[in-house]
């Protein structure tokens, strides 16, 4: 179960850094896909761009085409001012495409172009210089202005006497002038100023056609010589013009094929990248999967466990409760036999015997002292397994307490001849504060077991203090003999419950092995810490080391005994066992004490002002209301007169110690059942007075033909122990008889309504009689009544008719047995 806890949590983390690696291992990815996507952006704005640059110089390629053009048909200087400046737009263009070119073909590519577009920027400078130095057309010009000349001569008109520069004119206007002149030139008269020869006209005539002659032929070479030129200019610039365009388209191409290569890589990246993402959901889905299984396994696991735990635990501490219960009963079950033991000895003791009967006596009472002793012990062991055991703080000398407890003890083993060294620190005679009690208890099992192991030598109790690290004063008590010790293997299993260092030790030396256990969890109780040293053969050391704290407080000298009171005294006695209470008031009046009886603290408290007594003795468990209310009603109202008269409790329950009656306010109190001198000395302590009562018993004549069977159903020795006379038994027999009818009949009555409660009550009432008397064949019964569980309810009509049965044979007997 502890791996399966320790694995869990191992497995959540393992889950947690696979889901994390994943998570790590699939960003790394996604983020340098990411990187790639990016960088393909960049690059695809970046081929774009080269494209949009490539397209803005096929544009002004275009237009620079058709300002060449124009420049090259016109003589007129702003077309061609238009297509140097293209040019130079188209130059600049080129030098920034180049920055954003890293391949070297690619820059050679454009700087073909610039070489071409010079080319073509010379080509179209001599196109331009042909056409402006025509000599045909000079020819001709100078011609027409001989022949000008001689219209002038002749009194004509020309279209220089209208504008100074014809050329310059358009065709509409120069038509329309040209008629005008014409116009004029028909109307002008003609005399000597404006008439010439026949011979001068012919000499004109032919001096103008060989002119025109000459014109004509240097014209026509002229052209000739222009065209050819010019044609090779034009394929020149065409050639020019195609390569650019070649040129452009080829980075456009160039360009635009790097574009889909980028766009075919983004869209593998964005495809990996997709892939990725849905590789690692699907991994992701299924180590969530997976651990979740596994997870929720070990934890559908470790609930079962943790239920197997729980009912493990449940069943443990029934067991506990069990085994308290059982030793609580068995405890309770075993002092009123061990106290009819002990006063029948006690009896035997001051008769007349010879030595092998006091022989035998001796035996029986070491016996019981033994079985009273382990009635302690599992008493205390229980006790402390529930952690019903409180640590007091009253203020104490211990010099006294270790030198009264060590001397006590040594005086139950005269016949030993052993040491007892007692060796005090004298810082030590001071009062301290503390549990005496407990340190006590612990030092008797100690000091006892020292005894008991040991059989010549010496035993020293050593006490030292000294101050700890912490400035506190530590005392180590030290209780150090000469016995047989004890291995050093087994020094640790020697304070466990029922065990000791060697399985013949019990046989050879007795004990239960409770003692050391006891004593171990006093000591944790006290803060203290108790160890062990020991060598075998050599002896053994026990030590008991705890913080202690002195007190300035001055301790209170012990009462002075006053003498017993020879008046008459008078008490109240409550009980709602009749049969009880009939035998308690014998009791008291026997010792001259007269006894006011009350079945219940109501009707003690109604009659209460009316009667003078001395103290009080109560039952816990009553009808109405308990002992404890009682005792608090009767001292907190003024009207019952109380002036602090002792109140004694008497009670069978084991649920509370000493303490807890002490507090709610009693003088003294009894557990059930309980001898004549128990009471009695009870009720001396609580008179504070140190006279004894002097007690009377009788002696039950049985017939010794007495059949088996009567002894197992009754026995009354133990009730003759309370009274003085045959009578006196009779009497509180029949009251008993008498109250035990009616409490079958509330039984029978409370079983029918199921009043479950009253069937536990009147079970707990009737015991304490028929265990007086020991009717072994009842009290089982009743005692089921008592602590009957819920699902045992059906068994209480069958174990009711038994009861009955078994009543009525007891009584039979006890009968038959009296009248004998």
């Amino acid at each position: 179960m502890e791996k399966s806890k320790n694995r869990l949590p191992l497995k959540v983390l393992v889950s947690y850094l696979a889901l994390a690696a994943l998570v790590v291992i699939v960003g790394m990815i996604v983020s340098k896909e990411i990187s790639s996507f990016t960088q393909a952006q960049r690059d695809d704005s970046q081929e774009k761009n080269k494209i949009l640059r490539i397209g803005k110089l096929l544009t002004l390629m275009y237009e620079s085409e058709s300002f060449a053009r124009a420049a090259i048909q016109s003589n007129n200087q702003t077309p061609y001012v238009n297509f140097l400046t293209k040019n130079d737009s188209i130059a600049i263009q080129i030098d920034s495409l180049k920055l954003l070119i890293s391949e070297p073909y690619q820059s050679k590519l454009l700087d073909s172009v610039n070489f071409l577009l010079n080319q073509k920027i010379k080509n179209i400078n001599e196109l331009r210089e042909l056409r402006i130095n025509d000599n045909s057309e000079k020819s001709l010009d100078t011609a027409i202005e001989r022949l000008s000349s001689i219209e002038e001569k002749l009194g004509r008109l020309t279209l220089k006497d209208y504008v100074e520069e014809p050329d310059s004119l358009d065709p509409k206007t120069r038509e329309i002038l040209l008629e005008i002149n014409s116009i004029y030139n028909r109307y002008i008269p003609r005399d000597s100023s404006n008439t010439i020869d026949q011979h001068t006209l012919d000499s004109i005539v032919s001096a103008s056609r060989e002119m025109l002659q000459n014109v004509k032929e240097s014209a026509a070479t002229q052209k000739t010589s222009l065209e050819l030129k010019e044609k090779q200019l034009l394929r020149n610039d065409l050639n020019t013009s195609q390569q650019l365009r070649q040129i452009l388209t080829a980075f456009e191409n160039d360009f635009m094929d790097n574009t889909r290569l980028l766009n075919a890589e983004r869209e593998k990246v964005l495809q990996r990248s997709i892939r990725v993402i849905t590789i690692a959901a699907i991994i992701g889905a299924i180590l969530v999967i997976l651990f979740s299984i596994i997870i929720l396994r070990d934890s559908w696991r470790s609930q079962q466990y943790k239920k197997q735990i729980e009912a493990s635990n449940e069943h443990n501490k029934s067991l506990l409760k069990s085994r308290e219960q059982l030793i609580s009963m068995v405890s309770h079950d075993l002092r009123t036999p061990l106290s009819t033991i002990v006063g029948y000895t006690q009896l035997l003791k001051d008769s007349f015997l010879n030595e092998k009967e006091s022989h035998y006596t001796d035996r029986i009472k070491n016996a019981s002292k033994y079985v009273s002793q382990l009635v302690e012990d599992l008493l205390d062991f229980s006790k402390l397994e529930a952690g019903r055991i409180k640590i007091e703080k009253i203020t104490f000398n211990l010099h006294t307490l270790l030198k009264e407890t060590a001397e006590n003890i040594q005086s139950l083993y005269p016949d030993k001849p052993i040491e007892l060294i007692i060796d005090i620190d004298p810082k030590i005679d001071q009062p301290i504060v503390g549990d005496a009690f407990r340190i006590k208890q612990i030092l008797s099992n100690l000091i006892s077991n020292a005894y008991k192991f040991t059989q010549q030598g010496s035993i020293t109790l050593r006490a030292r203090i000294r101050q700890n690290s912490k400035n506190e004063n530590l005392l180590t008590l030290s209780v150090i003999d000469t016995g047989i010790g004890v291995e050093k293997e087994k020094q640790k299993i020697i304070f466990e419950e029922f065990t000791q260092a060697d399985n013949d030790t019990e046989k050879k030396y007795g004990g239960s092995g409770l003692g050391l256990t006891i004593s171990k969890k006093l000591a944790n109780l006290l803060g203290a810490n108790l160890f062990l040293e020991s060598k075998p053969g050599k002896g053994s050391t026990f030590s008991l080391s705890f913080p202690v704290i002195f007190s300035n407080q001055k301790l209170q000298e012990p009462p002075v005994k006053i003498e017993p009171k020879n008046k008459a005294q008078n008490a109240i006695v409550i009980d709602d066992d009749l049969a009880l209470l009939h035998l308690n008031k014998e009791i008291l009046e026997r010792n001259q004490i007269k006894a006011h009886t009350f079945s219940s603290g109501k009707d003690a408290l109604e009659n209460i002002d009316s009667i003078s007594y001395d103290f009080i003795i109560t039952d816990i468990q009553l009808p109405s209301f308990n002992g404890f209310y009682f005792a608090e009603t009767l001292k907190s109202e003024r009207k019952y007169g109380y002036k602090d008269q002792p109140i004694i409790a008497v009670t069978g329950r084991k649920d509370l110690d000493k303490e807890s009656y002490l507090e709610a306010g009693f003088a003294g109190f009894l557990f059930k059942p309980y001898s004549p001198e128990q009471l009695l000395q009870t009720i001396s302590e609580a008179l504070e007075e140190d006279g004894s009562f002097q007690t009377k018993t009788i002696e039950i004549h049985q017939n010794q033909n007495q059949n088996k069977q009567e002894h197992q159903l009754f026995d009354l020795r133990s009730l003759a122990s309370f009274l003085e006379d045959e009578l006196a038994i009779k009497n509180v027999l029949e009251v008993f008889t008498v109250n035990t009818h009616k409490d079958l009949k509330s039984l029978k009555k409370a079983i029918d309504k199921k009043d479950y409660q009253t069937v536990r009550d009147l079970g707990h009432k009737m015991q304490t009689m028929f265990k007086q008397i020991n009717a072994q064949t009842v009290v089982p019964l009743l005692h089921f009544m008592e602590h009957f569980k819920e699902d045992q309810t059906h068994q209480l009509s069958e174990n009711y008719n038994a009861l009955k049965k078994n009543i009525t044979i007891t009584f039979k007997a006890m009968d038959a047995h009296l009248k004998n």
